[in-house]
């Protein structure tokens, strides 16, 4: 019995495929090979965590009006040819998809063949891919619990897994372990910076024009972590020191949940994986979404803020002098982030990954 998984090349597809490809193998479903796009990141990633895996390299679907539409349907139709050559090759009993823009090849092309198809959609709305292949699907799974769920055994809340380091860290590392290993106070409250697997440059900006207007007294009350992405991290570090900033700045960092763990409060994008996590550790969070990619991360975000957890500014809007008042605000009030924190933590599915593989296992079995 072999399962194909096909995931797009970003962190909030490839970690929780790779959390629901472990829980399947521990289960003994030992026999799952990936499609992947050709980014170098992804196969290292997927090679790390012990599968195999093909790679496919799929044009990005134009938005709206766009010349770029011609070329689109020539490249796609080459993929397609590709897909269908793999379809035929690895000959999968299920073909389970995370959306992106990969999957359309991959997935027309199982449906045509009568294979079983699981789609998995992280966030709030459907994205392009999910939407189109929505009907065709056998299973169709959700990461958040709202309007999308329809009715019958098709439409699953499962959440969104999160990855199983994460996991051991929520549950083995207290808040002073956290700070003490990062080399930060474990007095002052803790602001963390994160703009997403590859950074955010508006975020990083945002952060240093407002840590140049701190004072004095700021400085004795806040310390910040702040994961920069690869371009800015050279600046922000500077940043830091010229204005005696107690911090913890990296461009990338593999132990995410210690960060988690040392954060009073969280700026951040708002792509579902983000999500899921800061809502297992029930951060507050004010969430600057990406402008981009059809508005999944303010719709997103506006789910999240609905339930109390989470403030939210439009990038174009944000004043740093405003933002750093808001901050500041929020870390002298203990009872509004205990309120926030609160609110976040119903959002959170620790069993999402276990949940997703119960759906895949009916599938594979029915």
């Amino acid at each position: 019995m072999r399962i194909l998984i096909v995931c797009g090349g970003t962190g909030g597809h490839i970690f929780p495929a790779c959390s629901l490809a472990h829980e399947l193998k521990r289960r003994g479903r030992s026999d799952i090979v990936f499609i992947i796009d050709e980014s170098a990141k992804t196969a290292e990633i997927v090679k790390d965590a012990g599968f195999t895996f093909e790679a496919l390299k799929v044009p990005k679907m134009p938005y709206g009006l766009s010349a770029k539409w011609p070329s689109f349907f020539i490249r796609f139709l080459t993929a397609r040819a590709k897909a269908e050559r793999m379809i035929d090759e690895l000959s999968p009993d299920v073909v389970v998809s995370f959306g992106a823009y990969i999957s359309g090849p991959v997935v027309t092309t199982a449906k045509a063949a009568r294979k079983k198809i699981l789609i998995h959609e992280q966030n709030v709305t459907l994205g392009r891919a999910n939407r189109l292949f929505l009907k065709d699907a056998d299973r169709a799974c959700f990461s958040f619990n709202n309007a999308l769920l329809g009715g019958g055994d098709k439409y699953v809340f499962t959440g969104n897994p999160i990855r199983e380091s994460l996991l051991k860290d929520f549950k083995t590392i207290t808040r002073a372990e956290a700070r003490s290993r990062l080399g930060l106070a474990r007095n002052k409250k803790t602001l963390m910076v994160l703009g997403g697997s590859r950074g955010a440059s508006a975020i990083n900006s945002i952060l240093v024009d407002m840590a140049r207007d701190f004072k004095e007294l700021d400085k004795d009350m806040v310390q910040v972590i702040h994961i920069t992405g690869e371009n800015d991290l050279e600046q922000v570090v500077r940043t830091y020191d010229k204005c005696r900033i107690t911090h913890y700045a990296r461009s990338f960092c593999e132990r995410m949940g210690m960060l988690y763990k040392a954060a009073d409060l969280i700026i951040c994008r708002c792509g579902a994986t983000t999500i899921a996590e800061i809502c297992l550790f029930g951060i507050p969070a004010i969430f600057i979404p990406y402008p981009g990619a059809g508005c999944h991360q303010l719709e997103n975000a506006d789910f999240v803020a609905g339930w109390g957890g989470a403030i939210v500014h439009k990038q174009k809007d944000v004043v740093p002098e405003d933002l750093k008042t808001q901050i500041l605000n929020l870390i002298r009030d203990d009872n509004k982030l205990k309120e926030m924190s609160a609110a976040m933590r119903p959002l959170a599915r620790a069993d999402a990954t276990l949940r997703l593989a119960d759906a895949v296992g009916r599938l594979v079995d029915a």
